[in-house]
């Protein structure tokens, strides 16, 4: 099978040993990369990561039993402490664009859909942000008077709630009066405690599956499962943990938050937190090689696994990165991701103005190379004219003065001829 065969400059060797690639020659002994499979991450949460002994845990056996039932090749595993997590903020990266909404930024700060908004909660953005009844996670704690596991449960049992995008939530809470506020990603603190507790560890996985025989948007559909556990299928792995989570030794029920499984959400996120957890770069990944060779900067690709908002039509409207991407196979994700490059380039800084001056002419040497051709911008052309047009004016002032001095002189000549004709000294 070949898959993504889009670029042909010559390789070198260790990419051609690369787990995701293959190298072929061509007629013209060019070698080209191409994707062979995908590469997803995955890691069992730290409220899942029951032991079964020291060298093992409940739930993982059934977990790669499931990935091999469903065509997907565990190549690499391990796992990572809490204390590990805390101290290189591992949690933090790979959670950031829900950590900025919920303690980082300001309600007025995020990029909420009125419409979705107005439709769920029955009141304008406008208004909520007017009538100060939206709060991030952090001033929620403050504004309700309770801690992070209070807030964590509040969400839970919201009256209402909506999911604007990928890691971005905001749910309807009632205060002691019966008044409402809108709380955004209000579970996220309770959740980064989960990982950085005493004690506690995440299980990881980087496996991978044939997008011929297993679509992106049904390996998180069907063989990961949905977010919400009690949706999910029987025969997935939050189905599974949701059905028998007395067996694999949870201490409570699984829920949204709790769902016992995370999986990346498409191939470009799977790229971003294989380098976070487990350190390996994005240059040096099979799919971030591909990436940088058709033209997006290792530098760009480390910026696009925070999950900015990124200009997503040409008429600047913004979206998440993620989303752009999110249940796609590689080649789209790909052709998505270059598509976004282009329409994020930065626009070259404007050029100023080349101006003459008399007294600063000066004879060029001879071997020098000739002085490039400026070009000016709108702007520029705009500044150009307006000084032009003072220029003018100044002249003519000028002139005019010059002008009426003139004209006294020649009248004062007049005068001292006349007087020398009539005698008069």
């Amino acid at each position: 099978m070949l898959r993504l065969r889009r670029h042909e400059a010559p390789l070198s060797d260790d990419e051609s040993a690369s787990h995701l690639c293959a190298v072929k020659k061509t007629k013209t002994k060019k070698k080209r990369i191409i994707m062979t499979k995908q590469r997803a991450f995955v890691f069992i949460k730290p409220h899942a990561c029951v032991p079964k002994n020291d060298n093992n845990l409940l739930y993982k056996q059934k977990l790669v039993e499931t990935f091999t039932e469903n065509g997907c090749e565990v190549i690499k595993e391990g796992k990572i402490s809490s204390s590990v997590i805390e101290k290189r903020k591992l949690i933090d990266a790979h959670y950031y664009a829900i950590a900025s909404k919920a303690t980082l930024l300001k309600p007025s700060e995020l990029n909420v859909s009125e419409d979705v908004f107005q439709k769920t909660f029955r009141i304008s953005w406008k208004e909520a942000l007017e009538k100060n009844v939206c709060f991030n996670a952090l001033d929620a704690c403050k504004e309700l008077n309770v801690d992070a596991l209070g807030l964590e449960k509040r969400s839970r049992f919201a009256k209402r709630s909506v999911k604007f995008g990928g890691g971005f939530y905001c749910a309807e809470m009632l205060k002691e009066d019966g008044t409402s506020i809108y709380v955004f990603n209000a579970f996220f603190m309770s959740m980064r405690s989960q990982f950085v507790a005493k004690g506690k560890q995440i299980k990881w996985f980087v496996v991978e599956f044939d997008d011929e025989t297993l679509k992106w948007e049904d390996f998180r559909a069907k063989v990961l499962g949905p977010t919400d556990p009690k949706k999910a299928p029987e025969t997935s792995l939050r189905g599974i943990l949701f059905k028998n989570w007395k067996k694999y030794g949870l201490m409570r029920k699984p829920t949204t938050g709790e769902n016992g499984v995370h999986a990346s959400a498409s191939p470009f996120e799977a790229l971003a937190e294989i380098a976070n957890w487990t350190g390996e770069p994005v240059d040096e990944q099979a799919y971030g090689k591909l990436l940088i060779q058709h033209g997006i900067t290792k530098e760009t690709l480390e910026m696009w696994g925070k999950d900015p908002q990124v200009n997503i039509r040409s008429d600047g409207l913004k979206g998440s990165l993620f989303d752009q991407v999110e249940d796609m196979d590689s080649k789209e994700c790909m052709k998505n991701l270059m598509q976004i490059n282009k329409l994020n380039e930065p626009a070259p800084p404007p050029q100023p103005v080349v101006t003459k001056s008399s007294s600063s002419k000066k004879k060029q040497n001879s071997d020098a190379p000739p002085t490039p051709k400026k070009t000016t911008t709108g702007t520029d052309n705009g500044d150009a004219k307006a000084l032009i047009g003072v220029l003018v004016v100044v002249g003519l002032t000028l002139l005019a003065g010059g002008n009426k001095k003139a004209a006294k002189k020649e009248d004062k000549n007049a005068k001292a001829t006349n007087n020398k004709k009539n005698g008069k000294k």
